[in-house]
């Protein structure tokens, strides 16, 4: 991995300060992110340092740094972890949907990572403001976020952290693009490879990595409880603690209740049924759900007028514990504009 770690952090501009001689990232070129930076508001906070806006000073272009403060990097998995998500970063940058990464500035005491800036933030906040969406409005956020995943599929990546506060607008405008974020958890993995180790977010997290081994299917679980949300406002496997939330997902007892199900085609419903299959095998794939006729066919599905003033994620509950990753991996490892509800 050292040579396409090398290769990679030398396509998306990676620098060290002239005068650092351990290093952390393989690069011979020397800058410092102060001569092509200016660094701004900070935007949040994570495991590992900060984010902050900063200015390209040749084009003026608002971007996101992401300080990485190198004491915190206390094992050599942390280490490991922080150049994986540089290489993965690196490697799908120049998707559509995918944040890009500028640049990687390493100095004596952080390493920095300039990133494209989101002005539109988090899903996840929209759905707070805003409530769930319509089938068609669902639907085209969700065949960008699908197309994404397939995307890193195909290039032997597994995400195993799709969730809202993951997924940004580009802009602020009610169509803005996505873009997927946070490759902290990001690892390769090879055709016939199980995973293991229990990573995720809680309500996202499918059941076989609460269990044993998992592979790419475990994205399209997460996936397809982001659709249920996305369309009801609510996830579909509920508690009000890890430990309870983790019980539902075992169990997977996936309903519909008539409010708002009644109101939301069959074609949905069919798909996150798909999507949420317990049986890894017989799931869908990021392929499939893009072939799916609610995908391909959604202007023929019954519209409602989307209930934002009525139809509100039962926040005071899901902010409890939605901020919580698992306790072997932190969730806040990438970039997160951390408008969070107390």
């Amino acid at each position: 991995m050292s040579s396409r770690n090398s290769t990679l952090t030398q396509s998306c501009n990676c620098y060290k300060v002239a005068s650092l001689t351990e290093t952390i990232l393989d690069t011979n070129q020397t800058s410092t992110l102060e001569d092509r930076y200016v660094l701004g508001e900070q935007l949040g906070w994570g495991q590992f340092g900060v984010i902050r806006t900063c200015s390209d000073k040749l084009t003026g272009e608002v971007l996101a740094c992401k300080s990485i403060a190198k004491e915190r990097l206390v094992t050599q998995d942390d280490v490991r972890s922080v150049k994986l998500e540089i290489e993965i970063m690196t490697r799908l940058s120049g998707h559509p949907n995918v944040v890009d990464i500028k640049a990687v500035y390493e100095e004596e005491d952080y390493v920095h990572l300039v990133m494209e800036l989101c002005a539109g933030g988090e899903l996840f906040h929209r759905l707070e403001k805003h409530g769930r969406f319509s089938e068609s409005e669902a639907q085209a956020l969700f065949s960008h976020l699908m197309q994404v995943v397939m995307y890193c599929h195909d290039k032997g990546i597994v995400h195993r952290d799709l969730k809202p506060e993951n997924i940004l607008l580009a802009t602020r405008a009610s169509s803005s693009p996505i873009k997927l974020a946070d490759f902290g958890l990001a690892t390769y993995i090879e055709p016939g490879q199980s995973l293991h180790g229990t990573v995720g977010s809680p309500f996202y997290i499918a059941p076989e990595v609460l269990t044993g081994g998992y592979n790419q299917a475990a994205d399209v679980w997460s996936a397809g409880v982001i659709l249920y949300i996305l369309l009801s406002g609510m996830p579909p496997f509920w508690g009000k603690t890890k430990s309870r939330i983790f019980e539902a997902v075992r169990a997977a007892d996936l309903r519909f209740p008539s409010e708002p199900w009644d109101r939301i085609s069959a074609s949905a419903k069919d798909l996150i049924s798909g999507m949420l299959c317990t049986d890894p095998a017989k799931r869908l794939t990021a392929a499939q759900v893009l072939d799916h006729s609610w995908i391909k066919d959604c202007w023929q599905v019954n519209e409602e007028p989307n209930e934002h003033d009525s139809v509100q994620l039962d926040l005071a509950v899901v902010n409890q514990v939605v901020w919580n990753s698992l306790p072997q991996f932190p969730q806040c490892q990438a970039l997160h504009s951390l408008a969070q509800v107390p």
